[in-house]
């Protein structure tokens, strides 16, 4: 027999090591720009609360785990992505509310989560733009190519996930994180980490999950829908790319190309590629990974992967792209082959240089 899970008490008050790391995180992010990002939520009823194009459990689970933090305190709070929520995250509460098109109502603040530039938030930002460019914002971010696009930026590399960065602000600004927020928040850790395994994982990252489970959230109900339960069309989707799995510089360098017409052929949706760039980091000898995504309107998005010391934000930024040093993205704008026969050298490049810096 299966032994029941312990929940966190609804009646009794949070234990001595929830208020010892409670305390311990409210202190790791600077006072002053907390009070600063908490003054614009203070002043506003009506909140429009933005995730990425393209979304990640980071940008949906900060955006969600924000919204389901504020409703208690009487905030109206409408999540907005580009993008419909992938069909694998089920374990995001609140997911049936995210909206592609916001409602013709006035907002006192734009909250821009996980980006730092608004045309990150693709068709959203473009349909509204003069909206946007007038609007107060709000922008938190962990991503060190990022600028800042808010009248109140904060940009903090040193967090895992915009989900921790969000929940030092929370707990700086003593606001409660029920369980609906603190599973939101815990599955964007949890994937920005890939269950704290990338080395962006710091002492204090495994100190806001500990809380955030504290709080209710389960790691296992995160986990194994995202990584473990795969749709069969998911795996015939990954069988076909991987079975033209091309590899140079003595196999350090791999990449596979998704072209739409695998995708009809699966019967896959395009959300189903999450996850495979790091399956291809876990090739053996491998130190640069890179997936090319066919687009319909002719380009190609490339998602690239790095061991140490390679940084794919760097290679990233070279294409107008970004993200972080171990994972990041940009958008070619050619069609996938030559997407490929751009890029594949630049990264083969990169290896080689690194092996003459070795040698010498």
């Amino acid at each position: 027999m299966k032994q029941a899970r312990p929940t966190p008490s609804t009646t009794a008050g949070p234990s001595r090591t929830q208020e010892a790391l409670r305390d311990l995180l409210a202190r790791a992010i600077d006072a002053q720009r907390a009070a600063a990002a908490w003054r614009l939520i203070e002043d506003a009823r009506h909140l429009l609360i933005l995730a990425h194009e393209h979304p990640d459990p980071d940008a949906l689970g900060s955006a969600l785990g924000l919204a389901h933090a504020l409703a208690p305190t009487g905030k109206h709070c409408v999540v907005a992505c580009a993008d419909p929520v992938p069909a694998n995250y089920t374990f995001l509460p609140g997911r049936e509310m995210v909206v592609s098109e916001p409602p013709d109502a006035p907002f006192d603040l734009v909250v821009a989560l996980d980006a730092g530039e608004l045309s990150r938030y693709g068709p959203l930002y473009e349909r509204h733009k003069a909206f946007f460019d007038g609007a107060v914002i709000l922008n938190l971010d962990h991503h060190i190519t990022s600028s800042g696009c808010g009248q109140v930026s904060i940009i903090d590399p040193a967090s895992a996930a915009t989900a921790e960065l969000l929940t030092l602000l929370l707990l700086n600004r003593r606001v409660a994180i029920n369980k609906d927020a603190a599973i939101c928040l815990l599955a964007g850790i949890i994937t920005d980490t890939r269950s704290f395994e990338f080395d962006a994982t710091t002492e204090r990252t495994l100190a806001a999950g500990a809380y955030l489970v504290g709080c209710g959230a389960v790691p296992e109900e995160i986990i194994k829908p995202m990584y473990r339960v795969k749709p069969l069309a998911k795996a015939r989707l990954w069988g076909a790319t991987l079975s033209q799995l091309r590899s140079t510089a003595d196999g350090q360098v791999v990449w596979a190309a998704l072209r739409r017409a695998q995708l009809a052929a699966t019967g896959a949706t395009p959300d189903m590629d999450d996850g495979l760039p790091s399956y291809l980091m876990d090739i053996e000898g491998v130190a640069i990974a890179a997936l090319f995504r066919e687009q319909a309107d002719g380009t190609t998005r490339v998602s690239l992967r790095a061991a140490a010391p390679y940084d794919a934000a760097a290679l990233a930024a070279r294409y107008h792209g970004g993200g972080h040093v171990r994972a990041a993205g940009c958008a070619l704008p050619m069609d996938i082959d030559a997407a490929m026969a751009e890029l594949v050298p630049v990264l083969e490049a990169t290896v080689a240089h690194a092996g003459r810096d070795d040698a010498g």
